[in-house]
């Protein structure tokens, strides 16, 4: 089973807004509105592919009783921390005419000390349950960076999996701890190592750069598609790039890549290449739906034949084909 923690769940809204102006009136012929929060839209696509998932995290008041409802809406078992603080909402305006998108995300509510020593105390349970963890997403304001450090530590003494995806700060602090995985998009990962990404060797670099820093394994994503990674387990970098898609939104896009590598490397158990094709897969399948983790598996499978993957040997090799 792999559980997803998500330590400031939203209420997440997408509206359709066409042509949309500043200071103006706009009606949205579309929307959607889910149980949100990076954990939670990690869960619902592991969910989509028909991988044994629980999310776990903090909610609260009306909207906590909305990310619990979606939850169950979604048949993704749940066992969410009650704080007194009103969980989040964040807001995502999909331009259609232009494909411009806004997010706009609250910065959520903070956490007690009781509220979080109890979530210590039923993630410790949930981990004799669990074969992986996935630690995603922003904090509660009031919690130290170094917080989620010491949760992948405990995770770590328990032998499992562990998977890091935050922003830059929170990045940097638990790479100490040597996570299993850290899948940061470009943005993070710029932020976490330090440099721009600009070629295609930048991202290669990136990659040993997390590694150095600690992390067993890293995966980095790009907003045009592209993904690189690099596992333990190989001296290689694997790369992939997306098949074009009509897309209507990309949000929740990187959290589809990371639940489908999660269920190809570890469920599915297949090669390192076949899990990126899957990943990608579901990036793109995710661009074609509106709302995050909404794509269906088929779509992802179909969509994962069309991926073209390169496999770096060594850091010297040139990029050559990869296994099909």
């Amino acid at each position: 089973m792999i559980l997803t923690v998500t330590l400031n769940a939203a209420v997440a809204r997408t509206l359709v807004v066409p042509s949309l102006t500043l200071g103006q009136r706009h009606r949205a012929p579309e929307s959607v509105t889910l149980a949100g929060g990076k954990g939670i839209n990690i869960a619902r696509s592991l969910r989509a592919l028909g991988v044994p998932v629980l999310a776990t995290g903090f909610a609260g008041g009306r909207n906590g009783d909305a990310i619990r409802d979606g939850l169950s809406d979604a048949a993704i078992p749940f066992d969410l921390v009650e704080i007194e603080g009103h969980s989040r909402t964040s807001t995502a305006l999909v331009d259609s005419t232009t494909g411009v998108q806004t997010e706009i995300n609250e910065y959520g509510p903070e956490v007690t000390q009781a509220e979080t020593r109890e979530f210590i105390r039923r993630l410790e349970h949930l981990m004799e349950y669990a074969t992986v963890v996935v630690f995603a997403g922003s904090f509660p304001p009031n919690l130290d960076d170094n917080f989620l450090a010491g949760l992948v530590l405990r995770a770590r003494e328990r032998g499992l999996y562990t998977v890091v995806d935050s922003n830059p700060t929170v990045l940097r602090s638990t790479l100490r701890t040597e996570p299993s995985l850290v899948s940061p998009n470009q943005h993070e990962a710029e932020g976490a190592v330090g440099f721009d990404f600009i070629e295609e060797e930048d991202f290669v670099r990136g990659l040993s750069r997390l590694t150095e820093l600690g992390a067993r394994g890293a995966c980095i994503t790009s907003p045009e598609g592209h993904s690189y990674l690099t596992l333990a387990s190989s001296e290689g970098v694997i790369s992939a790039r997306a098949p074009r898609v009509e897309a209507v939104s990309t949000i929740g896009s990187g959290d589809a890549y990371l639940a489908g590598l999660l269920a190809g490397l570890i469920h599915r158990d297949l090669a390192s290449v076949d899990a990126v094709r899957l990943a990608a897969g579901c990036a793109a399948a995710n661009a074609e739906t509106l709302g995050a983790g909404l794509f269906e598996a088929r779509r992802a499978e179909e969509l994962a034949e069309e991926v073209r993957v390169e496999t770096r040997r060594s850091r010297d090799a040139a990029l050559e084909p990869g296994r099909v």
